[in-house]
């Protein structure tokens, strides 16, 4: 069997991922991505067929993924908001980790987290 290229792979990924970000028509439970199936891609357009877990419901899903296009980007940030993110340093391994040993005690409550941030 023949390996498919990193970039038809990461596509495949992509698409799953933006698939599993709509909720299914019938009971609203989002999709996982596995019942999420790539059928064909001809150019730019991709089928998908795609089964609800929660409710049984199949359905077809067409999505149009054109090159060199790069999406409209959707955000409630400002522009001075996007200008302090970009300036900040990018996330590395040991952030993670912080972030890994916080949650492992964390008890859920973030109304007491941000409290005292609030003031």
């Amino acid at each position: 069997m023949a390996t498919e290229p990193d970039e038809s792979y990461e596509k495949r990924e992509l698409i799953k991922h933006l698939i599993a970000s709509i909720p299914c028509a019938i009971c609203q439970h989002y999709y996982e991505p596995d019942d999420i199936h790539i059928v064909d891609h001809r150019d730019e357009i991709w089928v998908m067929a795609v089964k609800c877990n929660h409710c049984g419901s199949q359905g077809l899903v067409f999505a149009m993924i054109k090159e060199g296009e790069r999406p409209e980007i959707v955000s409630d940030l400002t522009s001075q908001e996007w200008a302090k993110f970009r300036e900040m340093p990018q996330i590395d391994a040991d952030d993670l980790l912080d972030v890994h040993e916080f949650l492992k005690d964390f008890d859920g409550d973030f109304v007491s987290l941000f409290k005292d941030r609030a003031r």
